[in-house]
């Protein structure tokens, strides 16, 4: 689903069970882990409890452009599935050449269905992709700790984000670093990401051998990583301003938990007499739903978080849950870019109607589809779109994104150089009120 700059994502465990969750958003990216974030192939994901009543309400949807598809008839008849057996009784009688195995003809098949939706976010993913997306709900895997995306033009894997004193941090790995081959392995070799992810990643004390070509030297070298058990962090906080009075919180993805991470950093800086709050969302591509309102309910109380309007014309309610975690005088700027995506658009979204925080950066990516996954008998899942989410303004962004009230591009010269002005222009509004 998402064209972009590569498929990203963070080394994950196996845990959870799918059944718990409704994913909104894009879908699975990998990145040496699984965390989920910008790229290509499988999207984002955004997901969301079946509900703590199980229930949609029955309230009829406001009117819009885009939402129920036509109705028809939609089964799959014995003679469609008659053509189908007929095709590839063909293929196995006279076919010049090795043929894929049965099941990864089955998955073609799927996968060939879902390329005639037009409809990126309904998707396939193999057991081990489906592995890897429960993994990354619950924070914590076995790797090296790192963030990473696919160069497909390099034929590369880029390291996006080393995460600090975790080892591929400690062997020496930085950020911009490139991946070009796997215990001498080429990376060009493999098909995508998911394969050098599998090849990455491993139990805890395993040893990887990683050829890194680093663009800031030119020079191309051999890193062995020790991989261990890697809890990824979400939540960042700093302080900025000539009084350190201006309060900073980053959060990563809504994973599991992230509602009472952002709480307690929101109410730990809120014990210093602050000037204002800067919370940062930039390359944040979602995760579950239910984070989603609890994060907006560290900074709203009593709102509207987003409506959800599903196909059969029936749409549900997320208002935001208890107290706010600040004074509503106290004034927050919320950092976004193109990689601010589903449920990070559904905070930003929320906030934004609610006159709440001022939104300085990039437009966000627009994701405002929701998925629903199932697990299938193999351990693959599929995942199906169900509805579509507006902001409480009843503002769709799908495929528009949410334009930020104070637009401040970045190059990457400046990311390069460590170097941050949608930051610095939060940083600056917070001062001088302007």
């Amino acid at each position: 689903m998402i064209q972009s700059d590569g498929q990203r994502t963070t080394e994950q465990t196996d845990k959870s069970s799918l059944m718990r969750y409704i994913a909104i958003g894009c879908g699975l990216l990998l990145v040496v882990a699984i965390v989920f974030s910008v790229g290509t192939g499988v999207g984002f994901a955004f997901g969301r409890l079946t509900g703590s009543d199980g229930t949609r309400s029955s309230a009829p949807a406001v009117s819009t452009d885009d939402t129920a598809p036509a109705s028809g008839d939609r089964s799959l008849s014995p003679q469609d599935m008659k053509i189908f057996w007929e095709a590839m009784g063909l293929l196995e009688r006279d076919f010049y050449g090795s043929l894929p195995s049965g099941t990864e003809r089955g998955y073609g098949a799927i996968r060939g269905v879902l390329g005639l939706l037009d409809d990126p976010n309904t998707s396939f993913m193999a057991p081990e992709q489906a592995r890897n997306f429960l993994e990354s709900i619950d924070g914590s895997f076995e790797g090296i700790g790192a963030t990473v995306e696919w160069v497909e033009d390099r034929g590369a894997v880029r390291l996006v984000e080393p995460f600090e004193n975790q080892p591929a941090w400690n062997a020496g790995l930085r950020r911009n670093d490139l991946v070009i081959a796997i215990d001498d392995e080429p990376v060009s070799e493999m098909v995508d990401l998911t394969e050098a992810i599998s090849k990455i990643k491993g139990p805890k004390g395993s040893s990887v051998v990683l050829t890194i070509e680093r663009p800031s030297s030119g020079e191309t070298f051999d890193v062995t990583v020790v991989r261990d058990v890697i809890q990824i962090p979400i939540v960042f906080s700093d302080t900025y301003g000539q009084d350190d009075d201006i309060a900073y919180i980053r959060l990563s993805r809504f994973s599991d938990d992230a509602g009472r991470r952002v709480r307690d950093a929101v109410e730990d800086a809120a014990r210093k007499d602050l000037r204002g709050l800067i919370f940062d969302m930039r390359g944040n591509p979602g995760g579950l739903l239910r984070e989603a309102v609890r994060v907006s309910s560290v900074f709203l109380e009593d709102e509207r978080v987003l409506i959800e309007r599903f196909s059969d014309g029936n749409e549900q309610i997320y208002d935001t849950e208890g107290k706010a975690a600040l004074p509503d005088t106290l004034p927050i700027v919320l950092l976004v870019d193109e990689g601010s995506a589903s449920a990070s658009e559904i905070v930003a979204g929320a906030l934004q109607d609610a006159g709440r925080a001022v939104l300085i950066g990039t437009t966000t990516f627009g994701k405002g589809s929701v998925q629903l996954p199932h697990t299938l008998s193999d351990g693959s899942m599929m995942r199906v779109t169900i509805a579509r989410w507006y902001t409480p303004a009843d503002r769709s962004i799908d495929k528009t994104g949410l334009d930020p009230d104070i637009v401040v591009e970045i190059t990457d010269e400046q990311i390069e150089a460590d170097e941050d002005p949608q930051l610095d222009r939060a940083i600056e509004l917070l001062e001088t009120g302007q």
